[in-house]
Formats: C-alpha cells, sequence, structure tokens
C-alpha cells in the first residue's frame, strides 16, 4: 500500500487539481510537484524516552558542529544555501 505520492500539476486532472488549489488556497502552476502523505498521528514521546530522544539529538548536533568547527562563515552559508537549493531550486538566499 503506497502512502506518499508525488505528482506534477500539469499532469492532474481538471477536478484533482481544483480540489489542491482550494486546500492551498492558490493557484498551481503547470511545473509544480505536488506531494501527498498520509499516515497515522501519534503522540509526542514522554518522559525518560523523550530526554533520551532530546539527548541524542543534542549529540548529533554537536558531532556536526564540530565537523565544521574550522569552516568560515562564507563556507556555512554556501552549505546551507546548497542544501536549501537541493530542497527547493528555486530558493534564492537573502543578502
Amino acid at each position: 500500500m503506497q502512502n506518499v505520492s508525488i505528482q506534477k500539476a500539469e499532469d492532474l486532472s481538471k477536478a484533482v487539481k481544483s480540489a489542491l488549489e482550494s486546500l492551498l488556497g492558490r493557484t498551481l502552476e503547470a511545473d509544480e510537484e505536488i506531494s501527498i502523505m498520509a499516515y497515522r498521528p501519534h503522540e509526542a514521546p514522554q518522559g525518560l524516552v523523550r530526554e533520551q530522544l532530546a539527548q541524542s539529538l543534542i549529540e548529533q548536533m554537536d558531532d556536526m558542529a564540530e565537523r565544521v568547527k574550522d569552516a568560515s562563515d562564507d563556507e556555512l552559508d554556501e552549505i546551507l544555501d546548497e542544501g536549501m537549493r537541493s530542497a527547493r531550486p528555486d530558493y534564492r538566499p537573502i543578502k
């Protein structure tokens, strides 16, 4: 069973495109891609499990920070911009 669907707006039927535009509150452009995910929500972790997950996240961030400690601010900005462009090809940094 599929939980994720990605479609190009130009490939959608008129009815589906109209429904999605209604949900989004705006017109879809032909070159846009639409992704839909279906999943069951779950409760956020609590107590000790939450603390362990938070500590793990802090350790991961500390490890990443250690790996780039000698990078200049310009290098870090470029790395972040590159990541944003890979996720959002139309991304333009504000300078």
